[in-house]
Protein backbone atom coordinates (compact mmCIF):
# COMPACT_ATOMS: atom_id res chain seq x y z
CA UNK A 1 0.00 0.00 0.00
CA UNK A 2 2.88 2.38 0.76
CA UNK A 3 4.46 2.12 -2.73
CA UNK A 4 1.06 2.86 -4.27
CA UNK A 5 0.62 5.95 -2.07
CA UNK A 6 4.11 7.14 -2.97
CA UNK A 7 3.40 6.58 -6.66
CA UNK A 8 0.14 8.53 -6.42
CA UNK A 9 1.85 11.41 -4.64
CA UNK A 10 4.52 11.49 -7.33
CA UNK A 11 1.82 11.39 -10.03
CA UNK A 12 -0.01 14.35 -8.49
CA UNK A 13 3.22 16.30 -8.05
CA UNK A 14 4.17 15.69 -11.68
CA UNK A 15 0.77 16.91 -12.88
CA UNK A 16 1.01 20.04 -10.70
CA UNK A 17 4.46 20.81 -12.07
CA UNK A 18 3.21 20.21 -15.61
CA UNK A 19 0.20 22.49 -15.13
CA UNK A 20 2.31 25.22 -13.53
CA UNK A 21 4.90 25.22 -16.30
CA UNK A 22 2.25 24.71 -18.95
CA UNK A 23 0.24 27.68 -17.73
CA UNK A 24 3.32 29.90 -17.83
CA UNK A 25 4.30 28.69 -21.30
CA UNK A 26 0.70 28.97 -22.53
CA UNK A 27 0.46 32.56 -21.32
CA UNK A 28 3.62 33.49 -23.24
CA UNK A 29 2.55 31.53 -26.31
CA UNK A 30 -0.90 33.10 -26.29
CA UNK A 31 0.58 36.56 -25.91
CA UNK A 32 2.95 35.76 -28.76
CA UNK A 33 0.19 34.57 -31.06
CA UNK A 34 -1.86 37.66 -30.29
CA UNK A 35 1.20 39.78 -31.14
CA UNK A 36 1.83 37.86 -34.38
CA UNK A 37 -1.83 38.02 -35.35
CA UNK A 38 -2.00 41.76 -34.64
CA UNK A 39 1.27 42.29 -36.51
CA UNK A 40 0.03 40.54 -39.64
CA UNK A 41 -3.21 42.56 -39.59
CA UNK A 42 -1.17 45.74 -39.12
CA UNK A 43 1.20 44.89 -41.97
CA UNK A 44 -1.61 43.83 -44.32
CA UNK A 45 -3.48 47.07 -43.64
CA UNK A 46 -0.33 49.21 -43.72
CA UNK A 47 0.97 47.76 -46.99
CA UNK A 48 -2.53 47.98 -48.49
CA UNK A 49 -1.69 45.78 -51.47
CA UNK A 50 -2.37 42.05 -51.37
CA UNK A 51 0.40 41.34 -53.90
CA UNK A 52 3.02 43.29 -51.90
CA UNK A 53 1.88 41.61 -48.70
CA UNK A 54 2.21 38.31 -50.55
CA UNK A 55 5.82 39.13 -51.46
CA UNK A 56 6.57 39.77 -47.79
CA UNK A 57 4.80 36.52 -46.77
CA UNK A 58 6.72 34.57 -49.41
CA UNK A 59 10.02 36.08 -48.28
CA UNK A 60 9.37 35.45 -44.60
CA UNK A 61 8.55 31.81 -45.32
CA UNK A 62 11.81 31.51 -47.25
CA UNK A 63 13.75 33.24 -44.44
CA UNK A 64 12.62 30.83 -41.73
CA UNK A 65 12.91 27.85 -44.08
CA UNK A 66 16.55 28.67 -44.84
CA UNK A 67 17.30 29.42 -41.19
CA UNK A 68 15.97 26.05 -40.11
CA UNK A 69 17.86 24.24 -42.88
CA UNK A 70 21.13 25.97 -41.94
CA UNK A 71 20.63 24.71 -38.37
CA UNK A 72 21.23 21.16 -39.75
CA UNK A 73 19.28 19.66 -36.84
CA UNK A 74 21.83 20.79 -34.24
CA UNK A 75 19.60 22.92 -31.95
CA UNK A 76 17.27 20.05 -31.08
CA UNK A 77 20.07 17.49 -30.70
CA UNK A 78 22.17 19.87 -28.60
CA UNK A 79 19.14 20.49 -26.39
CA UNK A 80 18.70 16.76 -25.89
CA UNK A 81 22.39 16.34 -24.94
CA UNK A 82 22.21 19.29 -22.54
CA UNK A 83 19.02 18.08 -20.84
CA UNK A 84 20.50 14.61 -20.39
CA UNK A 85 23.83 15.91 -19.05
CA UNK A 86 22.11 18.38 -16.71
CA UNK A 87 19.99 15.51 -15.37
CA UNK A 88 23.28 13.79 -14.50
CA UNK A 89 24.60 17.03 -12.95
CA UNK A 90 27.40 17.40 -15.47
CA UNK A 91 27.16 21.10 -16.37
CA UNK A 92 30.78 21.25 -17.54
CA UNK A 93 30.17 18.58 -20.20
CA UNK A 94 26.99 20.38 -21.29
CA UNK A 95 28.97 23.57 -21.85
CA UNK A 96 31.46 21.74 -24.04
CA UNK A 97 28.58 20.38 -26.11
CA UNK A 98 27.09 23.86 -26.55
CA UNK A 99 30.45 25.38 -27.55
CA UNK A 100 31.04 22.67 -30.14
CA UNK A 101 27.53 23.06 -31.57
CA UNK A 102 28.02 26.82 -31.85
CA UNK A 103 31.20 26.34 -33.89
CA UNK A 104 29.44 23.95 -36.26
CA UNK A 105 26.58 26.42 -36.76
CA UNK A 106 28.96 29.28 -37.53
CA UNK A 107 30.25 27.25 -40.47
CA UNK A 108 26.87 26.14 -41.79
CA UNK A 109 25.27 29.59 -41.58
CA UNK A 110 28.11 31.29 -43.46
CA UNK A 111 26.66 29.85 -46.67
CA UNK A 112 23.56 32.08 -46.46
CA UNK A 113 25.24 35.50 -46.83
CA UNK A 114 27.61 34.05 -49.44
CA UNK A 115 24.65 32.81 -51.48
CA UNK A 116 23.00 36.24 -51.11
CA UNK A 117 26.09 37.90 -52.60
CA UNK A 118 26.22 35.45 -55.50
CA UNK A 119 22.50 35.89 -56.17
CA UNK A 120 22.86 39.68 -56.15
CA UNK A 121 25.70 39.45 -58.68
CA UNK A 122 24.14 36.80 -60.92
CA UNK A 123 20.40 37.61 -60.93
CA UNK A 124 20.03 40.96 -62.63
CA UNK A 125 16.68 42.66 -63.16
CA UNK A 126 17.05 42.39 -66.92
CA UNK A 127 17.30 38.60 -66.80
CA UNK A 128 13.55 38.03 -66.67
CA UNK A 129 10.97 37.71 -63.89
CA UNK A 130 12.41 39.29 -60.76
CA UNK A 131 9.35 39.57 -58.55
CA UNK A 132 11.01 37.56 -55.75
CA UNK A 133 14.64 38.58 -56.37
CA UNK A 134 15.00 41.18 -53.62
CA UNK A 135 13.14 39.20 -50.96
CA UNK A 136 15.26 36.14 -51.75
CA UNK A 137 18.44 38.14 -51.19
CA UNK A 138 17.17 39.50 -47.87
CA UNK A 139 16.17 36.01 -46.74
CA UNK A 140 19.60 34.57 -47.54
CA UNK A 141 21.43 37.47 -45.91
CA UNK A 142 19.66 37.07 -42.56
CA UNK A 143 19.66 33.27 -42.46
CA UNK A 144 22.30 33.11 -39.65
CA UNK A 145 20.15 35.28 -37.37
CA UNK A 146 17.21 32.87 -37.63
CA UNK A 147 19.45 29.83 -37.08
CA UNK A 148 21.00 31.14 -33.89
CA UNK A 149 17.69 32.31 -32.42
CA UNK A 150 16.47 28.73 -32.85
CA UNK A 151 19.68 27.45 -31.24
CA UNK A 152 19.37 29.62 -28.12
CA UNK A 153 15.64 28.88 -27.93
CA UNK A 154 16.18 25.13 -27.79
CA UNK A 155 19.05 25.32 -25.29
CA UNK A 156 16.90 27.49 -23.03
CA UNK A 157 14.09 24.94 -23.31
CA UNK A 158 16.53 22.18 -22.36
CA UNK A 159 17.22 23.98 -19.09
CA UNK A 160 13.55 24.87 -18.51
CA UNK A 161 14.24 28.58 -18.93
CA UNK A 162 10.85 28.98 -20.53
CA UNK A 163 10.85 32.77 -20.48
CA UNK A 164 14.10 32.94 -22.42
CA UNK A 165 12.96 30.16 -24.74
CA UNK A 166 9.59 31.67 -25.66
CA UNK A 167 9.60 35.43 -25.13
CA UNK A 168 12.24 36.49 -27.71
CA UNK A 169 10.70 34.86 -30.80
CA UNK A 170 7.08 34.71 -29.70
CA UNK A 171 6.61 38.19 -28.24
CA UNK A 172 9.66 40.43 -28.69
CA UNK A 173 10.14 39.77 -32.42
CA UNK A 174 6.61 40.72 -33.60
CA UNK A 175 6.59 43.77 -31.31
CA UNK A 176 9.94 44.91 -32.72
CA UNK A 177 8.75 44.38 -36.28
CA UNK A 178 5.65 46.47 -35.61
CA UNK A 179 7.77 49.20 -34.03
CA UNK A 180 10.19 49.24 -36.98
CA UNK A 181 7.30 49.36 -39.46
CA UNK A 182 5.84 52.31 -37.56
CA UNK A 183 9.20 54.10 -37.60
CA UNK A 184 9.50 53.49 -41.34
CA UNK A 185 6.09 55.02 -41.95
CA UNK A 186 6.92 57.97 -39.66
CA UNK A 187 10.28 58.74 -41.28
CA UNK A 188 9.37 58.21 -44.92
CA UNK A 189 5.71 59.20 -44.82
CA UNK A 190 4.64 56.10 -46.77
CA UNK A 191 3.94 52.45 -46.15
CA UNK A 192 6.76 49.95 -46.73
CA UNK A 193 6.56 47.57 -49.68
CA UNK A 194 6.98 43.82 -49.50
CA UNK A 195 10.78 43.85 -49.60
CA UNK A 196 11.11 46.66 -47.06
CA UNK A 197 8.71 44.90 -44.71
CA UNK A 198 10.72 41.69 -44.92
CA UNK A 199 13.91 43.65 -44.21
CA UNK A 200 12.31 45.15 -41.10
CA UNK A 201 11.19 41.68 -39.96
CA UNK A 202 14.70 40.31 -40.51
CA UNK A 203 16.24 43.20 -38.55
CA UNK A 204 13.89 42.43 -35.66
CA UNK A 205 15.18 38.84 -35.63
CA UNK A 206 18.76 40.12 -35.49
CA UNK A 207 18.00 42.48 -32.59
CA UNK A 208 16.21 39.69 -30.71
CA UNK A 209 19.20 37.39 -31.23
CA UNK A 210 21.60 39.91 -29.71
CA UNK A 211 19.43 40.33 -26.60
CA UNK A 212 18.80 36.57 -26.42
CA UNK A 213 22.54 35.77 -26.52
CA UNK A 214 23.36 38.32 -23.80
CA UNK A 215 20.70 37.04 -21.42
CA UNK A 216 21.69 33.43 -22.10
CA UNK A 217 25.37 34.07 -21.36
CA UNK A 218 24.43 35.85 -18.14
CA UNK A 219 22.27 32.95 -16.97
CA UNK A 220 24.84 30.35 -17.97
CA UNK A 221 27.54 32.05 -15.89
CA UNK A 222 25.29 31.68 -12.84
CA UNK A 223 25.05 27.90 -13.19
CA UNK A 224 27.04 25.86 -10.65
CA UNK A 225 30.33 24.50 -11.96
CA UNK A 226 29.46 20.85 -11.40
CA UNK A 227 31.66 18.07 -12.72
CA UNK A 228 30.39 14.51 -12.74
CA UNK A 229 32.00 11.45 -14.20
CA UNK A 230 32.90 11.59 -17.86
CA UNK A 231 29.70 11.40 -19.93
CA UNK A 232 28.89 8.27 -21.81
CA UNK A 233 29.90 8.12 -25.45
CA UNK A 234 26.31 8.91 -26.45
CA UNK A 235 26.66 12.51 -25.21
CA UNK A 236 30.16 13.43 -26.38
CA UNK A 237 30.46 16.65 -28.45
CA UNK A 238 32.02 14.67 -31.30
CA UNK A 239 28.75 12.76 -31.70
CA UNK A 240 26.65 15.89 -32.19
CA UNK A 241 26.86 16.03 -35.96
CA UNK A 242 26.37 12.30 -36.42
CA UNK A 243 23.32 12.32 -34.17
CA UNK A 244 21.96 15.41 -35.91
CA UNK A 245 21.95 13.84 -39.39
CA UNK A 246 18.65 11.91 -39.03
CA UNK A 247 17.13 14.90 -37.20
CA UNK A 248 18.26 17.15 -40.05
CA UNK A 249 16.74 14.87 -42.66
CA UNK A 250 13.53 14.77 -40.67
CA UNK A 251 13.58 18.53 -40.25
CA UNK A 252 14.09 19.11 -43.96
CA UNK A 253 11.13 16.89 -44.77
CA UNK A 254 9.00 18.74 -42.18
CA UNK A 255 10.11 22.08 -43.61
CA UNK A 256 9.06 20.98 -47.08
CA UNK A 257 5.62 20.19 -45.68
CA UNK A 258 5.36 23.41 -43.67
CA UNK A 259 6.69 25.94 -46.16
CA UNK A 260 6.12 24.48 -49.62
CA UNK A 261 2.47 25.55 -49.59
CA UNK A 262 3.10 29.30 -49.36
CA UNK A 263 6.12 29.14 -51.66
CA UNK A 264 4.38 27.12 -54.38
CA UNK A 265 1.12 29.05 -54.09
CA UNK A 266 3.16 32.22 -54.59
CA UNK A 267 5.03 30.82 -57.58
CA UNK A 268 2.06 29.18 -59.31
CA UNK A 269 -0.87 31.40 -58.28
CA UNK A 270 0.89 34.70 -57.63
CA UNK A 271 1.73 36.88 -54.61
CA UNK A 272 -1.92 37.82 -53.89
CA UNK A 273 -2.91 34.16 -53.43
CA UNK A 274 0.19 33.58 -51.31
CA UNK A 275 -0.77 36.51 -49.09
CA UNK A 276 -4.29 35.16 -48.52
CA UNK A 277 -2.96 31.66 -47.78
CA UNK A 278 -0.35 33.10 -45.42
CA UNK A 279 -3.04 34.95 -43.46
CA UNK A 280 -5.11 31.76 -43.10
CA UNK A 281 -2.01 29.85 -42.05
CA UNK A 282 -1.20 32.42 -39.34
CA UNK A 283 -4.71 32.03 -37.94
CA UNK A 284 -4.54 28.23 -38.08
CA UNK A 285 -1.44 28.37 -35.87
CA UNK A 286 -3.77 29.20 -32.99
CA UNK A 287 -5.05 25.61 -33.16
CA UNK A 288 -1.50 24.28 -32.92
CA UNK A 289 -0.63 26.43 -29.89
CA UNK A 290 -1.47 23.83 -27.17
CA UNK A 291 0.79 21.19 -28.70
CA UNK A 292 3.65 23.67 -29.04
CA UNK A 293 3.24 24.77 -25.43
CA UNK A 294 3.14 21.22 -24.10
CA UNK A 295 6.18 20.27 -26.17
CA UNK A 296 8.17 23.18 -24.74
CA UNK A 297 7.29 22.01 -21.22
CA UNK A 298 7.70 18.22 -21.50
CA UNK A 299 10.11 17.60 -24.36
CA UNK A 300 13.31 17.87 -22.35
CA UNK A 301 11.78 16.05 -19.38
CA UNK A 302 11.37 13.08 -21.71
CA UNK A 303 15.10 13.15 -22.42
CA UNK A 304 15.86 13.29 -18.69
CA UNK A 305 13.47 10.39 -17.95
CA UNK A 306 15.09 8.31 -20.68
CA UNK A 307 18.59 9.16 -19.42
CA UNK A 308 17.64 7.80 -15.97
CA UNK A 309 15.81 4.76 -17.39
CA UNK A 310 12.40 5.72 -15.98
CA UNK A 311 9.81 4.23 -18.35
CA UNK A 312 6.92 4.97 -16.02
CA UNK A 313 7.70 8.69 -16.12
CA UNK A 314 7.87 8.53 -19.92
CA UNK A 315 4.31 7.22 -20.06
CA UNK A 316 3.18 9.86 -17.59
CA UNK A 317 4.77 12.62 -19.67
CA UNK A 318 3.19 11.24 -22.84
CA UNK A 319 -0.23 11.12 -21.16
CA UNK A 320 0.16 14.68 -19.90
CA UNK A 321 1.15 15.86 -23.36
CA UNK A 322 -1.78 14.08 -25.02
CA UNK A 323 -4.44 15.53 -22.72
CA UNK A 324 -2.79 18.93 -22.40
CA UNK A 325 -2.76 19.30 -26.19
CA UNK A 326 -5.93 17.65 -27.47
CA UNK A 327 -8.76 19.23 -25.48
CA UNK A 328 -7.63 22.86 -25.77
CA UNK A 329 -7.02 22.29 -29.48
CA UNK A 330 -10.61 21.12 -29.98
CA UNK A 331 -11.91 24.25 -28.26
CA UNK A 332 -9.74 26.64 -30.28
CA UNK A 333 -10.46 24.78 -33.52
CA UNK A 334 -14.21 25.07 -33.06
CA UNK A 335 -13.89 28.83 -32.60
CA UNK A 336 -11.69 29.23 -35.68
CA UNK A 337 -13.99 27.17 -37.89
CA UNK A 338 -17.09 29.00 -36.71
CA UNK A 339 -15.67 32.49 -37.24
CA UNK A 340 -13.29 31.81 -40.15
CA UNK A 341 -14.63 34.52 -42.49
CA UNK A 342 -14.89 37.37 -39.93
CA UNK A 343 -11.40 36.64 -38.62
CA UNK A 344 -9.87 36.69 -42.10
CA UNK A 345 -11.67 39.93 -42.94
CA UNK A 346 -9.54 41.62 -40.28
CA UNK A 347 -6.68 41.43 -42.78
CA UNK A 348 -8.87 42.94 -45.51
CA UNK A 349 -12.11 42.07 -47.29
CA UNK A 350 -10.31 40.18 -50.06
CA UNK A 351 -8.82 37.76 -47.49
CA UNK A 352 -12.25 36.29 -46.58
CA UNK A 353 -12.07 34.08 -49.68
CA UNK A 354 -9.49 31.97 -47.83
CA UNK A 355 -12.08 30.72 -45.30
CA UNK A 356 -12.10 27.13 -46.69
CA UNK A 357 -8.29 27.14 -46.45
CA UNK A 358 -8.45 28.06 -42.77
CA UNK A 359 -11.02 25.35 -41.98
CA UNK A 360 -8.97 22.64 -43.67
CA UNK A 361 -5.72 23.74 -42.00
CA UNK A 362 -7.44 23.66 -38.61
CA UNK A 363 -8.62 20.11 -39.32
CA UNK A 364 -5.00 19.23 -40.10
CA UNK A 365 -3.96 20.57 -36.68
CA UNK A 366 -6.57 18.38 -34.96
CA UNK A 367 -5.16 15.29 -36.68
CA UNK A 368 -1.62 16.22 -35.63
CA UNK A 369 -2.59 16.76 -32.00
CA UNK A 370 -4.55 13.49 -31.82
CA UNK A 371 -1.35 11.58 -32.61
CA UNK A 372 0.19 13.02 -29.45
CA UNK A 373 3.90 13.61 -28.73
CA UNK A 374 5.07 10.72 -30.91
CA UNK A 375 7.81 12.72 -32.62
CA UNK A 376 9.11 14.20 -29.35
CA UNK A 377 9.13 10.78 -27.71
CA UNK A 378 11.17 9.18 -30.49
CA UNK A 379 13.74 11.99 -30.62
CA UNK A 380 14.16 12.39 -26.87
CA UNK A 381 14.65 8.65 -26.34
CA UNK A 382 17.39 8.47 -28.95
CA UNK A 383 15.26 6.75 -31.60
CA UNK A 384 15.46 9.58 -34.12
CA UNK A 385 16.89 7.22 -36.73
CA UNK A 386 13.41 5.80 -37.35
CA UNK A 387 11.84 9.15 -38.21
CA UNK A 388 13.55 10.16 -41.51
CA UNK A 389 11.96 7.49 -43.65
CA UNK A 390 8.53 8.46 -42.31
CA UNK A 391 9.04 12.15 -42.96
CA UNK A 392 10.69 11.70 -46.36
CA UNK A 393 7.84 9.53 -47.58
CA UNK A 394 5.33 12.00 -46.12
CA UNK A 395 7.09 14.99 -47.72
CA UNK A 396 7.09 13.26 -51.11
CA UNK A 397 3.40 12.50 -50.73
CA UNK A 398 2.73 16.09 -49.67
CA UNK A 399 4.50 17.63 -52.65
CA UNK A 400 2.82 15.17 -55.02
CA UNK A 401 -0.60 16.06 -53.59
CA UNK A 402 0.30 19.74 -53.76
CA UNK A 403 1.28 19.60 -57.42
CA UNK A 404 -1.82 17.56 -58.21
CA UNK A 405 -4.38 19.68 -56.32
CA UNK A 406 -2.98 23.21 -56.51
CA UNK A 407 -3.51 23.76 -60.27
CA UNK A 408 -7.20 22.82 -59.97
CA UNK A 409 -8.21 24.08 -56.52
CA UNK A 410 -5.60 26.75 -55.86
CA UNK A 411 -4.94 27.58 -52.20
CA UNK A 412 -7.72 25.20 -51.08
CA UNK A 413 -5.91 22.36 -52.81
CA UNK A 414 -2.71 23.29 -50.97
CA UNK A 415 -4.59 23.08 -47.66
CA UNK A 416 -5.96 19.65 -48.63
CA UNK A 417 -2.40 18.50 -49.28
CA UNK A 418 -1.51 19.54 -45.72
CA UNK A 419 -4.42 17.54 -44.33
CA UNK A 420 -3.35 14.47 -46.31
CA UNK A 421 0.27 14.67 -45.16
CA UNK A 422 -0.79 15.22 -41.54
CA UNK A 423 -2.90 12.04 -41.53
CA UNK A 424 -0.13 10.04 -43.19
CA UNK A 425 2.87 11.30 -41.23
CA UNK A 426 1.39 11.67 -37.75
CA UNK A 427 -0.44 8.35 -37.92
CA UNK A 428 2.76 6.56 -38.91
CA UNK A 429 4.78 8.24 -36.13
CA UNK A 430 2.11 7.34 -33.58
CA UNK A 431 2.35 3.65 -34.43
CA UNK A 432 6.15 3.79 -34.57
CA UNK A 433 6.44 5.39 -31.12
CA UNK A 434 4.22 2.70 -29.61
CA UNK A 435 6.24 -0.08 -31.20
CA UNK A 436 9.70 1.26 -30.31
CA UNK A 437 9.11 2.65 -26.80
CA UNK A 438 6.04 0.79 -25.55
CA UNK A 439 4.51 4.14 -24.65
CA UNK A 440 1.10 5.22 -25.94
CA UNK A 441 0.93 8.80 -27.17
CA UNK A 442 -2.77 9.45 -27.84
CA UNK A 443 -5.52 10.58 -25.49
CA UNK A 444 -7.08 7.11 -25.80
CA UNK A 445 -3.81 5.49 -24.70
CA UNK A 446 -3.66 7.85 -21.75
CA UNK A 447 -7.17 6.89 -20.66
CA UNK A 448 -6.32 3.21 -20.91
CA UNK A 449 -3.16 3.67 -18.87
CA UNK A 450 -5.03 5.62 -16.17
CA UNK A 451 -7.61 2.80 -15.81
CA UNK A 452 -4.84 0.27 -15.43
Amino acid sequence: MIPETTANAKWRQSWRRFLRRGSFAAAIRLAGLVCVFALQILLARLIGDTAEYGKYAWGQSLLFLLGAIAAIGLPLVTARFVASLDARQNVAAARRVIAHARQLLLRSTALGPLAALLLWLAWRDDMGEGIYRSVSIVALLFTPAVTFTLFYRDIARARQWLGLALLPLQVARPLLTAALAGLFWWFFGSAPGGTQTLLLAALSVLLVLLAQALVYQWRQRRLPQTHAADPSEEYLPSRLLRTAVPVFITRCAALVINYSNVLLVGMLAGPAAAGAYFAAERLAQLAGMPKTVVSSVNQQSMAAAHATGNTRDLQLLATQSAHGSFWPTLLISGFLMLFAAPLLQLFGREFAAASPVLVILVASSIVSVFAGPAHDLLVMTGRQKYIPRVMIFTAIGHVAALLLLLPFWGATGAACASLFSSVLGQGWLMLLARRETGVGTTVLSGLRESRE
